[in-house]
């Protein structure tokens, strides 16, 4: 049986729910039910471990995943928190 990207499934099948420029909104904190502190943190986190700044857009899925604008996986929010 061939190997599954575990990440790769998760995001494909996760539905997105944040891909603007701007920071993320209290809606988006409250779906993965963490405090908005918290999911701005975690984002700083995962952006620095991937050596994006903060300009750089990331898109964020109900199952916290994050990835980048070409859908390259980058982290998990609920993995920082």
């Amino acid at each position: 049986m061939p190997s599954v990207d575990r990440r790769a499934t998760n995001s494909q099948i996760a539905r997105l729910i944040w891909d603007k420029r701007r920071n993320p909104t209290k809606g988006v904190s409250d779906q993965l039910r963490i405090e908005r502190w918290q999911l701005r943190e975690a984002i700083h986190k995962i952006k620095a471990a991937n050596n994006l700044g903060a300009t750089h857009r990331v898109l964020i899925y109900d199952d916290g995943s994050v990835t980048d604008e070409e859908g390259e996986w980058l982290g998990n929010i609920h993995d920082e928190v």
